[in-house]
């Protein structure tokens, strides 16, 4: 199962399942940006801009990440 949430022009998906640690891939469109680490609050692969941080962090306070 994947969740899907779409905020500020981005897409941010989970799977349910998904390999440690706990991360959210993250797209514009259909282009790959960044994969994060919801655990550690960083990069794991790719880069992110400060509007999609704070998206990010507003997500988790929402309890939707």
């Amino acid at each position: 199962m994947m969740g899907k949430i779409r905020r500020g022009g981005y897409q941010f998906v989970t799977w349910i399942g998904d390999h440690a640690p706990r991360h959210v891939h993250i797209y514009d469109g259909k282009k790959f940006i960044a994969k994060w680490n919801l655990e550690r609050n960083e990069v794991i692969v790719g880069s992110v801009n400060r509007k999609i941080v704070k998206i990010i962090k507003d997500l988790q306070k929402e309890r939707l990440l």
